[in-house]
């Protein structure tokens, strides 16, 4: 009697697993990049860590639309009509295209900048009520920035910047630029670039100055020829400073900016949150909370620079 009792209710319980669906978590991207990648894994590991095995209590597909925004819409709109449990994003399109999809399906993102600046909040500051996730706020690290530039190159006197003369978000950047230089006692030279070609021309005509850098601000105009900058930079034996890890692989020879992992950890918690029954509306929008500062040994020893022993100590990645 008792074994026929166990066997019951173990079947029982055997039918309620059954019943009971795996949530899935759809990872969308226009292009997984380095960024995107460290961001998933920190969601993953978080999600590790919480208790969540995946196949076993969790699923995850990943949606990579490989640059095409045409393929990132149609898949965002797929997901919506999947129902999927929760849609994460690391992008700012990738984010848009979500919520323009669904107002129902949760979205988690992690945005390195001002989630409002970049159009993912509404109304006065608020999110959509499906809508949470990490953002760094990295434009308010500038300053920070620039100072660990300057210790990267003691003899800096001078930064130039280029950014697109008809963004006005850019514009803004600038700003802080001007004030962040102001302050460490920088000359700067702003150069509003309105085209492609003219970005090549001007960065082709500049002229080496021992004492002068570029110092970039996110801007989608030179980012997307941010290859040719660095070829340029290295030809002209120019050093650079970025805002992401990323761009330091690329070849950019610093960057400082927010650690992609650390904020897929903390987008992590919120969809662990969300599958366990909160609404998104009622989750904060987390900030950032490690940024770090990445050298490249390499890029810096191509264009003769000696950097400092104790800044490659305090680097958190130094590519060599």
């Amino acid at each position: 009697m008792k074994f026929l009792l166990a066997t019951f209710l173990f079947l029982i319980a055997a039918t309620a697993r059954a019943q009971t669906p795996i949530p899935r978590v759809a990872i969308l991207v226009q292009e997984m990049g380095r960024a995107q990648s460290q961001a998933f894994k920190g969601v993953s590991a978080e999600l590790s860590r919480l208790g969540y095995r995946e196949r076993n209590n969790i699923k995850f597909e990943i949606h990579d639309a490989r640059g095409d925004r045409s393929a990132l819409q149609a898949a965002a709109k797929e997901l919506a009509v999947k129902k999927v449990a929760v849609i994460f994003t690391a992008g700012t399109r990738a984010t848009l295209a979500a919520t323009a999809a669904t107002r129902d399906i949760p979205v988690v993102f992690v945005h390195p900048g001002d989630p409002q600046t970049a159009r993912l909040m509404v109304g006065s500051g608020t999110a959509a009520e499906n809508l949470t996730g990490v953002a760094a706020y990295a434009a308010e690290t500038t300053e920070k920035r620039l100072a660990l530039f300057k210790q990267i190159l003691p003899a800096l006197t001078k930064i130039y910047v280029f950014y697109d003369a008809n963004n006005n978000f850019s514009r803004k950047n600038v700003a802080l630029v001007i004030a962040a230089a102001k302050k460490l006692d920088l000359a700067l030279d702003a150069q509003a670039i309105k085209s492609t070609d003219e970005l090549k021309t001007t960065l082709g005509n500049l002229r080496a100055e021992p004492r002068a850098a570029i110092f970039q601000i996110t801007d989608d105009l030179i980012e997307n020829e941010a290859e040719f900058v660095f070829a340029t930079a290295r030809q002209k034996k120019i050093a650079t400073m970025f805002n992401e890890e990323s761009w330091a692989i690329g070849g950019a020879t610093a960057a400082y900016g927010p650690s992609y992992f650390e904020m897929g950890r903390l987008a992590g918690q919120s969809i662990d949150q969300i599958i366990k029954g909160k609404a998104p509306s009622t989750l904060p929008i987390l900030r950032a909370t490690q940024f770090d500062l990445t050298i490249n040994y390499r890029a810096a020893n191509y264009i003769g620079l000696q950097l400092p022993k104790d800044l490659l100590k305090q680097a958190n990645k130094v590519i060599r």
